[in-house]
């Protein structure tokens, strides 16, 4: 638990990339990425006058993995968004800073064909808004740097025309998704990926893709993807200046009709195909739509043989470039109206229900768009204070999905942040991220894992939390805390050296149960304090043999190969659930050969390892030194926890009695 998050992981290889003219850094620890890179990007000539556009921090884990499910996934809100390329392969991405973190398995790091098809593509496809460039569902071919763009829905036979184009002549550019950069009224147009899509008939037209091997399902339909530089050896261009605009309409029959199009229409046109933004992002859209719509454009109603189709259209654009000194140059104004433009990555999905809590003397707001959701928040903290009106020092949005999950088992986690990004997966379709900075954290969860409140408030809550915690002035510790009024004991130990059990006979004993796993200790005027967590204790099943009480407190929970017996802390806890003073640390060691012993320990740092996030150096240097100037004490003891516990309220008794006496 000690790098989770994977903070100190190293990513010491730097590669420095243009990807569609936007300048672009990648740190890694991976040749492979880099080697992919270089193949597919073109390099930057870096100079100090000179700054990144886009960071990218992407770590590659050293052990080999299981083939994962490569369908990748996207989802965002507000400004990150998530991509799962698989159960432990991930990217998260702040569009407001324009960087993002990333870890992958090394399976999926030496995929060239993936990072060329999918990573690449998709990356530039969600953070390229962000850095000016424009995203147009449309193909591009190109004649001598002039571009043809040939825009409509799918199943206009963009891809189709644009790869009859190419073989007449012209250079291929793209064939379904084209970025648009403007600059002081100069346009650019890039490609998202050379790779090309065809539906199978396509091969009725084109016999030479007989030989293509790589055949998909997408959208129900067989497909063929291949590049067809490689493949069928036309020739390629990564850019143009686009100087036409060609919107297909597809006829049953034979046909080649051409008009003209209002810049106006044009605009309305480009528009529509265009996903929701911010209101700064979707401006830069608009004026790189109204210097696109001052181009040439065209309606094309067409059928037919598509390389007759194709020999015309060229025809009409060899022609048109004879007069591109001649542009037309209209007032055209258009607005990217918010009803128009999709949302395929729910960015901007309401979160209306709101619960404002005062959470460890920290205002917390949870927002979500599902009444589960909502009710689960409840239930959770259905112990704490509520918030009073004021500004929340942290934002929670979380999101619920329709998706069927696998099973109601909770996934595996995996974990990465850069700066003050972090985020944690759970498995491929649910996810975590924080934006420490912008005190703003999102989450989303399938339907099925909604529905169970234990696992909602054991993994997914108390996951939230700590990646929230170090903005929020906590600091998580691997430890239980038991406590009598203001004076707490810190209880470490690693897995099943009784914190939990102990730490219930403590309460037994008239001591105050504030945590079992995890404690969040804080710095103020000079000291430490500690607060108990909110989510249920987890006993092991074979604590009943102790105290079959807890057969009727506690409802079963499994997590991956573990079950749990979990108990709500408010029947466990006393009155008081406050902040506490750690007044000594104790370290248990459970199953000794020997009789108990308690063990004075010498004043020492507590070791790094017991934090489970390492927060700021600053904070965590001062706590250590702090908590080293209590008394620490090892404990030893067989498989009773009842003495353990007597051992903690003889040194609260002794803490006390030194306090009455001062």
């Amino acid at each position: 638990m000690s790098d989770f998050l994977k903070k100190d992981v190293g990513t010491s290889l730097c590669g420095r990339y243009l990807a569609a003219g936007v300048r672009l850094r990648i740190d890694t620890n991976s040749e492979s990425i880099l080697k992919i890179a270089s193949a597919n990007l073109a390099p930057w000539e870096f100079d100090r006058n000179s700054r990144e556009a886009i960071r990218l921090r992407l770590w590659v884990e050293d052990e080999d993995s299981a083939d994962e499910e490569r369908n990748p996934y996207y989802r965002g809100l507000g400004h990150l968004v998530y991509s799962g390329y698989g159960d432990r392969s991930s990217l998260v991405i702040n569009l407001r800073d324009r960087y993002g973190a990333g870890r992958f398995t090394r399976k999926l790091a030496e995929d060239s064909r993936y990072w060329k098809s999918v990573l690449f593509p998709s990356l530039l496809g969600i953070i390229g808004p962000s850095v000016g460039l424009t995203s147009l569902h449309c193909a591009c071919v190109a004649l001598r740097d002039s571009g043809l763009l040939l825009v409509g829905d799918s199943g206009t036979g963009k891809s189709t025309l644009s790869l009859a184009l190419a073989q007449a002549g012209l250079d291929f550019l793209s064939d379904d998704r084209t970025l648009v950069s403007e600059e002081r009224g100069k346009l650019r147009a890039w490609a998202f990926s050379r790779e090309m899509k065809q539906r199978v008939e396509a091969i009725d037209h084109f016999p030479a893709l007989r030989d293509v091997e790589c055949h998909e399902v997408w959208k129900e339909d067989s497909v063929l993807r291949f590049d067809p530089v490689q493949v069928l050896g036309v020739a390629g261009v990564p850019s143009c200046e686009p100087r036409c605009v060609v919107f297909l309409e597809r006829e049953a029959g034979p046909a080649f009709a051409l008009e003209g199009v209002t810049p106006q229409e044009a605009a309305f046109q480009l528009e529509r195909g265009l996903h929701q933004e911010s209101p700064d992002t979707t401006e830069r859209q608009r004026r790189t739509i109204e210097a696109l719509a001052q181009r040439r454009c065209y309606r094309l109603r067409y059928g037919g043989d598509p390389h007759t189709v194709a020999g015309a259209l060229r025809h009409v654009f060899l022609e048109n470039r004879s007069m591109e000194g001649k542009e037309r140059k209209p007032t055209v104004s258009s607005t990217c109206a918010a009803g128009v433009s999709s949302d395929p990555l729910k960015r901007f999905r309401a979160t209306c229900l709101r619960y404002d809590v005062l959470l460890m003397g920290r205002h917390l707001r949870v927002e979500t768009d599902s009444p589960v959701i909502s009710r689960r928040i409840a239930e959770a903290f259905s112990s704490v204070e509520p918030a009073q009106n004021g500004h929340p020092q942290f934002v929670w949005r979380i999101a619920c999905e329709p998706r069927e999950a696998s099973s109601r088992m909770w996934p595996s986690m995996t974990a990465f942040c850069h700066d003050s990004l972090r985020y944690i997966s759970l498995g491929q379709y649910s996810f975590i991220a924080a934006d420490l900075r912008a005190r703003e954290a999102i989450g989303v969860l399938p339907e099925a894992l909604c529905e169970d409140n234990i696992g909602f408030s054991t993994v997914f809550l108390s996951s939230l939390l700590h990646l929230t915690a170090p903005a929020l002035g906590l600091m998580p510790v691997s430890a239980a805390c038991v406590a009598r009024a203001q004076n707490g004991l810190l209880l470490f130990g690693p897995p099943n050296s009784g914190k939990t059990t102990a730490a219930y006979c403590g309460k037994k004993l008239g001591l105050e149960f504030h945590s079992d796993q995890v404690s969040f200790l804080e710095l103020h005027a000079g000291a430490v304090h500690a607060w108990g967590d909110f989510w249920p204790a987890a006993f092991r099943p074979e604590t009943t043999r102790f105290f079959p009480e807890i057969t009727s407190l506690a409802r079963p929970f499994q997590y991956r190969d573990r079950d749990f017996l979990c108990v709500d802390k408010g029947s466990l806890s006393g009155a008081h659930r406050g902040r506490v003073t750690p007044v000594a640390c104790i370290f248990l060691e459970r199953k000794a050969a020997s009789a108990p012993r308690f063990i004075p320990l010498p004043q020492r740092e507590l070791p790094g390892q017991v934090f489970t996030d390492a927060g700021s150096r600053e904070d965590r240097s001062a706590i250590l030194a702090l908590l080293g100037r209590v008394p620490a004490y090892r404990l030893l003891y067989d498989d009773d926890p009842s003495i353990a516990a007597l051992f903690f309220r003889s040194v609260l008794d002794a803490h006390e009695l030194m306090e009455q006496r001062a």
